[in-house]
């Protein structure tokens, strides 16, 4: 599993460290993955997937209420 962090060059997920990580680290490290999918899309021609975008900002939502 650890290779796939390393060697894979498409992968957007950047891992923190190599610890488990508290709730509220990880709540905030899954609304940091959200958001940067939706500015990669935001970057493609056409403005991307406008759906795969509301469902992300719609996570990020639930996400943020549960603060």
């Amino acid at each position: 599993m650890k290779d796939f962090y390393t060697n894979n060059p498409r992968n957007l997920h950047k891992k923190v460290s190599e610890k488990k990580l508290t709730k509220k680290q990880r709540r905030k490290e899954i609304i940091q993955n959200l958001t940067e999918c939706i500015e990669a899309e935001n970057r493609k021609t056409g403005q991307g997937n406008m759906e795969l975008m509301k469902k992300l900002q719609e996570r990020i939502d639930t996400l943020n209420a549960k603060k």
